[in-house]
């Protein structure tokens, strides 16, 4: 089943990344079981804690000084206790339901257990694919920016991965010497390149923006479905300098950060969300977070005193929310 969900902004590369990266890499769901928490008797927290004062007559201080091991002693002591809870109004005849509700419970619990644990095994896994996938696309804004745009049209103009990779190579040994050539990725870019060339992508109209968008859409789309009775983990991806996140409100992308004290990741902007007004309550979330901290988005020097809407703004464009 296709899960529904808006998007921040209107993006074709993104929607054309989001699809070539679904041929590529299933996004296979655990499915989740059918259970259901069982339902509990009207007396329960008496009779609980009737069971519990049982426990404690017998294991009282007083009863332990005088304690023998002998049948009759250990079968006199069970009828003193039972007969004192009798007494007392416990009603016995109610805890056939008790033991039944206890043990549905446990099963239900550990049904709840194991899917919580494969579904989240399954989507750290495939956050892993993913990962690797889009590590190739951005090698190519990368690489652009050392090659510069004319050497990566030249590059995506070429018939396969390993002839995009030298046409990149031969520039990148002419600019820079052999120690800055280590740090570029070629073949990842060639890689990229031909992923591009294969979803109908202009290489030269792609940015961070577009990647962040797509891997947004991917995150949501296979991060587990709810279970009764837990709440799966939060769940990230992060590739390059692209740090997502996502729970069950949606998917925000993360930016480094300087604060008065300190230095890290925070929240920037909500990018997928379930529908228009779970987008706008989530990126309402990041504000007054944002708004609660005095901080600076590094990478962003321009930014100065502009506000998170400001900021906002410049890197995404006017909010176009869109659902699919």
């Amino acid at each position: 089943m296709t899960r529904k969900f808006a998007v921040a902004r209107k993006s074709a590369n993104a929607i054309a990344l989001f699809d070539a990266l679904k041929a590529a890499v299933p996004f296979n769901l655990v499915e989740v079981p059918t259970t259901k928490y069982p339902t509990a008797p009207a007396n329960l927290q008496e009779l609980r804690k009737g069971i519990t004062t049982m426990t404690e007559l017998f294991t009282s201080d007083e009863r332990a000084d005088a304690k023998k091991t002998s049948r009759d002693d250990v079968e006199h002591e069970f009828v003193s206790v039972l007969t004192t809870m009798s007494n007392r109004g416990f009603a016995f005849a109610d805890l056939p339901t008790l033991f039944a509700f206890e043990q549905d419970r446990n099963q239900h619990l550990d049904i709840v257990t194991r899917y919580t644990r494969a579904a989240n095994a399954n989507t750290d896994a495939l956050s892993a694919k993913v990962a690797e996938w889009f590590s190739d696309i951005t090698a190519v804004l990368s690489v652009a920016k050392v090659v510069g745009a004319d050497v990566m049209a030249e590059a995506a103009a070429a018939p396969n991965k390993t002839m995009a990779a030298l046409g990149i190579d031969l520039h990148v040994r002419e600019k820079l010497n052999a120690s800055a050539q280590a740090g570029v990725q070629v073949m990842a870019a060639g890689r990229g390149l031909m992923i591009l060339k294969a979803a109908k992508i202009d290489a030269l109209s792609l940015d961070l923006g577009d990647v962040e968008l797509a891997a947004a859409m991917a995150l949501y789309s296979y991060f587990p479905d709810a279970i009764e009775g837990a709440s799966m983990q939060e769940a990230g991806l992060r590739f390059g300098s692209v740090v997502l996140g996502v729970n069950a409100d949606g998917v925000v992308v993360y930016r480094d950060a300087v604060q008065s004290n300190a230095s890290g990741l925070l929240p920037h902007t909500a990018l997928v969300a379930a529908d228009g007004k779970a987008l706008a309550a989530l990126q309402s979330k990041i504000d007054v977070r944002l708004g609660a901290v005095d901080h600076a988005f590094t990478g962003t020097v321009e930014n100065g005193g502009m506000t998170v809407a400001e900021r906002r703004l410049r890197d995404f464009g006017k909010s176009a929310v869109t659902t699919y």
